[in-house]
């Protein structure tokens, strides 16, 4: 027995996946990831720029907020 769902992307808003139940709940997500993904939060003023060695948090207008995020693959830092 089981359930699917699919999130497509470039949706104006966000996805998630909420468990209503008291049972436990195992989720498999399957999906592909480019070296140089964009992640946008839509219900706030947030993106993640992925690229390799260097993935970065900004605003929607690309102003970095923070460091760039450690271990992010194909970095020297751990």
């Amino acid at each position: 027995a089981g359930m699917a769902a699919g999130f497509p992307a470039g949706a104006p808003n966000g996805h998630q996946l909420i468990n209503n139940s008291s049972d436990d709940v195992v989720f498999l997500e399957v999906g592909n990831r480019t070296p140089e993904d964009v992640v946008k939060y839509p219900d706030m003023d947030l993106m993640l720029t992925k690229q390799p060695g260097n993935h970065q948090y900004t605003d929607r207008d690309g102003k970095p907020i923070g460091d760039k995020v450690a271990g992010a693959p194909g970095s020297d830092d751990k």
